[in-house]
């Protein structure tokens, strides 16, 4: 009439079931994290793009009013940091772009550097 099934092999279907369960949901963790890796890729490269656009204005602004500017690599961020700090033209530019200073102090603040750098 019934057959009975052993123990032994429920216990097996039950750990085989469960193995499945975990490997479709690691497969549904990796392929979400693999996505995010992609936008986050993509992410980087776009900041990376607008970064460097961003440090081409600085260095036309320089060109045009004829201060010498050298970036540091691209890489060292620290470095960049630090550049943009101790550096009086970036450091006036960047309180003008950022509406800390009005258009007429920043251009006496640069013209007063660019007067420096002729008597240097």
């Amino acid at each position: 009439m019934t057959k009975v099934i052993p123990f032994s092999h429920l216990a097996r279907q039950q750990h085989l079931n469960f193995l499945e369960h975990k490997r479709r949901e690691y497969r549904e963790r990796e392929d979400y994290l693999m996505r995010l890796r992609k936008l986050l890729f993509q992410i980087e490269g776009q900041m990376r793009q607008a970064e460097i656009l961003q440090l081409d204005l600085l260095r036309q602004v320089a060109d045009h009013f004829h201060i010498p500017l050298e970036f540091p690599s691209l890489g060292d961020r620290l470095g960049m940091q630090q550049f943009f700090t101790e550096n009086p033209f970036l450091f006036t530019l960047t309180e003008y772009l950022a509406d800390r200073l009005t258009g007429a102090e920043c251009y006496r603040k640069i013209l007063a550097l660019a007067g420096e750098q002729k008597k240097e």
